[in-house]
This record gives C-alpha cells, structure tokens and sequence, in this order.
C-alpha cells in the first residue's frame, strides 16, 4: 500500500506523460491570441486615419464689424462707392382674420416692401393706385395660412407668409422691383372666447 501512496506523489516523468503536461492547452493562448489581433487591427487603424485624415483644416468664419463700419459700406475711410440705396416702404397696416383650426384670430399685420432708389417712386404709386386689390390678397393669404405658421411656432421668421406675399406684390407691380417684403408686426388677436 505505501507502494501505492509512492506512485501517486512521484511528480516523475515515470508516473505518465499525461501528468507531465502544462494545463490549460488552448484555453491559455486564447487572450494572447485575441489581445495580439487586437493590438494589429488597431494599428492599421491608426495608421489609415492618419494617412486619409489628413489633420485639421481651417474654416472661414464670421467678420465682425462696427455700427460705423455698417453705414460706411464695410469700408474704415467712410467711402462706400458700392453701396445700392434702398428703401423701405409701407406697403399696408391692417388687421385680418383667420379661422382655419376652427377658432377666430384677428391678426394684426404691418407689411413693408425694401425696394431700390430707382424703384420707389414706381412702387409708392402702384402700392397707392392698387391699395385695396393688395389688401384683398394679404387677407386672403392670412386667412388661409396655418396659424401655427403666423405665429412664430414652426416658421419664426414667417417665410410663408413673406414669400406668398412677395408672389402676390410681384403680380401686381412687376417682377424684380421688390427685393425684400419685411413683416415687423404680426400678433394674433383671439375673438371667440
């Protein structure tokens, strides 16, 4: 029996090559396997971002001017030889009505029109001679507009009220003469309460 208890402890290469060998077998080389692709996929990685990359590039921003600056044309000496004159024109101030979501708003709405020098006195006679046709068509423009459009809720600016009256304002005093329509005013009133 102790002949038994010998053979079992005897760590020797006599006791069976089985014992012998290191454990573990392909288990143990997996994370050196895994870690060693790791480190080349992301060296080749590096190195295609550095060669397609390229690095930073510059961007053009902003110039920032003065109120002087502004009146001067952007020019320091004062001169702005290529400055248009324009002007700004009332082209109405009223109040309009709109019941499209099924309540009453009454809009009070100013319109202006920026036209050139040369234009204006074209545009101030037109705008005198047709005053009650535009007023009709800026009705009719408010009263079919989504509210939530006149409102400043998905168009803060008013582009659709702006555009379909430039539409209409360039039907009636020709293409091209109005640069600009500006609505400075446009606050809903509610009348059904």
């Amino acid at each position: 029996m102790a002949d038994k208890l010998d053979k079992k402890s005897d760590p020797s290469p006599a006791a069976g090559d089985k014992a012998a060998a290191p454990k573990g077998g392909m288990l143990s080389k997996t994370p050196v396997l895994l870690s060693t692709v790791m480190l080349i996929e992301a060296a080749i990685l590096i190195a295609g971002f550095k060669m397609l990359g390229g690095g930073p590039q510059s961007v053009a921003g902003a110039e920032f001017t003065t109120p002087d600056d502004h009146h001067a044309g952007g020019r320091s000496d004062g001169k702005s030889p290529t400055r248009k004159k324009t002007a700004e024109l009332l082209v109405l101030d009223f109040k309009a009505p709109n019941k499209v979501n099924g309540r009453t708003f009454l809009y009070d709405v100013s319109i202006y029109v920026v036209v050139k020098a040369k234009d204006e006195q074209l545009v101030k006679d037109t705008l005198k001679e047709r005053e009650a046709l535009i007023k009709d068509r800026v009705r009719t423009i408010i009263a079919q507009s989504d509210p939530e459009k006149l409102v400043g809720g998905s168009e803060p600016g008013l582009e659709t009220l702006r555009r379909q009256v430039k539409y209409q304002l360039d039907t009636i005093i020709g293409d091209g003469v109005i640069d600009e329509v500006l609505v400075p005013k446009c606050i809903p009133f509610r009348t059904d309460y």
